[in-house]
């Protein structure tokens, strides 16, 4: 019985997932399912990597594992062709912006991305720049894909699992957090009950972190800054709420820090910690089977207390809360059409700004909308290294057998400004599937 409730949860979960999770076009695309809340929340950041000059499609593992890179930093999209979807970069400027044309790097197997119904959900950088998660879903699977930034080599991780990527641990170890959902292949065993998972991108080990329950009912998790704490959440299903929980990296002192129920935004994930280690941000979504009702934006301290909220977000589309490197603000994506009922149900209705909020104070005002770049959606931010500019993501929802035009602006955090000033920072890149 509970192999069976497991797989059925597991389709419907796919299902919604292709739409709630993941900070990509992708996930802006494909219909939404009306049925289990219980979904993963990601995104990924500006990827840097150091690599060669010249590119080479590869498909192999190395066998003798390269220094880190350390600078020469790359964007990545995974970017749609007629043989299906293939992995690109461009180089990255002072602004993190792309300042040349994505070039092609890898190749998917098994020919990803032919079918309307293959989506890439997330792509996220590990901290030291040498590995590239790639996470994307078929209609009967998740598989995640990781690329070596320096030996341009792409493989299936873990090996014979379906599962979803969430976090990279911090360091330079190339560890990540992952959920396995299904063993994949003829040796299945039926009372397959795994709970979180840490992989190692350089040789495909697994350790297990006992989380006291099945990996099916998790919702997100990430790593501390120090990397000595993770943070997760999980769900018993629609209508029960969340829990939030907090565990030493090395499986240790579990606690559950607090529940959220009997209210509408009660299951919480989109986890991001503070650069300082002190603070999460997290969102408090509906746990409703509208997949796309705003989210409120909530700030915790690591220990599960002084909760309180910051402002309202976007909800279920999956876009990433960025702190500022000082610690002192937040940029996210916000609806401008809250009362647009379509917004409620399909990604394409989805019209958003970025806006920043002052964790001190509780401020809010907008740094980019639909008004300044002429596009629906504006999204993906990421910061100046002085915390006074962002940069940002703007594009209309893209079409699945053609991807999508993506142009890559900049504005300044002025919270004295009575118009926001974005200006473009790049020519328009097509045929997007997804970015980093």
């Amino acid at each position: 019985m509970r192999k069976k409730r497991e797989t059925h949860y597991h389709v419907r979960e796919i299902r919604r997932r292709r739409v709630l999770a993941g900070s990509t076009l992708a996930a802006l695309t494909v219909c939404a399912a009306l049925f289990s809340h219980v979904f993963l929340f990601q995104n990924g950041l500006a990827a840097r990597a150091d690599l060669p000059a010249t590119p080479a499609p590869a498909t192999s593992t190395p066998t003798t594992p390269a220094p880190a890179p350390t600078a020469s930093p790359y964007l990545y999209f995974v970017m749609k062709q007629t043989s299906g979807f293939a992995l690109a970069r461009a180089h990255m400027g002072a602004n993190n912006q792309p300042t040349d044309a994505p070039q092609v790097v890898a190749n998917f197997d098994d020919a990803f991305g032919q079918s309307t119904a293959d989506t890439v959900v997330s792509l996220q950088t590990s901290p030291d720049g040498r590995y590239l998660a790639i996470d994307g879903t078929r209609s009967d699977a998740e598989m995640l894909w990781v690329f070596d930034t320096l030996n341009l080599t792409m493989v299936r991780e873990p090996a014979n699992v379906s599962g979803t990527f969430l976090r990279w641990l911090p360091g330079s170890g190339g560890l990540f957090l992952y959920r396995p959902i299904l063993p994949l292949g003829p040796d299945t065993t039926p009372d397959w009950n795994p709970g979180l998972w840490v992989v190692n991108a350089t040789n495909g080990t697994v350790t297990p972190i006992d989380t006291k329950i099945s990996a099916t009912f998790l919702i997100d998790a990430i790593g501390s800054p120090d990397g000595s704490q993770i943070i997760y959440s999980t769900s018993d299903g629609l209508g029960m709420g969340s829990d939030i929980w907090s565990i030493d990296t090395d499986g240790l002192d579990l606690t559950h820090l607090f529940k959220l129920a009997n209210c509408p935004q009660s299951i919480a994930g989109m986890f991001s910690w503070s650069p300082d280690g002190q603070d999460i941000a997290y969102e408090r979504l509906d746990d409703s089977p509208t997949p796309f009702l705003p989210a409120g934006l909530w700030i915790m301290n690591r220990h599960g207390g002084d909760q309180h909220p910051l402002a309202q977000a976007d909800g279920g589309h999956g876009f990433a809360l960025r702190w500022s490197p000082d610690s002192t603000k937040i940029a996210f994506v916000a609806r401008t059409n809250p009362a647009a009922s379509m917004a409620d149900q399909t990604p394409q209705a989805l019209q958003s700004a970025v806006d920043v909020v002052d964790v001190a104070s509780g401020h809010v005002w907008s740094v980019a909308s639909p008004m300044e770049t002429g596009v629906q959606i504006n999204a993906s931010p990421t910061w100046s290294a002085d915390s006074s500019h962002i940069t940002f993501a703007a594009f209309n929802p893209l079409n699945p057998e053609l991807g999508g035009s993506v142009r890559y602006w900049s504005a300044q955090v002025n919270p004295a400004a009575i118009h926001p000033d974005a200006v473009p920072l790049s020519q328009p890149i097509t045929h997007v599937a997804a970015l980093s």
